[in-house]
């Protein structure tokens, strides 16, 4: 895994540059931010002539740490995002019906974060199940310019969210008033109030 993560933001370029296919893919858009939060999209079509995409998961890596997630209904389908110690692993979709037909394709999206703040892109593994029984893993990550057969879906990463400095600054508390500061308010009031009576008192 620290081998794909490290050379999959050089690959999520070649994958975007390449001719596109029918992969589950990740869509373009909105893509989240270093160390923020956001949406991602998964485009799922349906390879096979005579099965029905009926499941999906998609495998948040062990190296990120996604603390929540939060899926897109969809009609037909159930979604079930799986927690383990604090952090989002897999996120599990399945169809109620029919499914996916032949020549169709589907759109999956859930929000989550926070994403990495120290790299460019992530490799999203995902598994594909169909009708028939089979599934299709799409894990690969591209090595060099070659396209792998079966290449994993990858989230590109915007540039940090605008003032994002990891938790929000704590608001500093007024200072206390002390003692003498409160003796020396109440000796100035009194010393109004006798000034006042004094001059009243020449005016008569």
């Amino acid at each position: 895994m620290k081998l794909i993560a490290a050379t999959v933001s050089a690959a999520a370029v070649l994958l975007i540059a390449a001719p596109a296919r029918a992969h589950v893919r990740v869509d373009g858009g909105d893509a989240p931010g270093r160390g923020g939060y956001g949406t991602v999209r998964l485009s799922v079509p349906t390879e096979s002539e005579t099965a029905s995409t009926v499941g999906l998961t998609v495998t948040i890596p062990g190296d990120v740490t996604l603390t929540s997630a939060k899926v897109l209904p969809i009609a037909g389908w159930t979604a079930k995002v799986e927690t383990a110690e604090g952090r989002v692993t897999r996120i599990v979709w399945r169809a109620s019906g029919a499914g996916l037909g032949p020549a169709e394709f589907g759109v999956f999206a859930f929000s989550g974060g926070p994403w990495p703040q120290d790299r460019s892109a992530v490799p999203l593994p995902a598994t594909q199940q169909y009708s028939d029984g089979s599934a299709v893993a799409w894990d690969e990550v591209a090595l060099d310019a070659s396209e792998p057969e079966h290449p994993a879906p990858i989230v590109v990463l915007g540039e940090a969210p605008a003032g994002h400095h990891g938790d929000a600054p704590v608001a500093e508390p007024e200072p206390e008033r002390s003692g003498s500061q409160i003796t020396q308010w109440i000796l100035i009031g009194l010393a109004l109030v006798l000034s006042v009576s004094a001059t009243l008192r020449r005016a008569r």
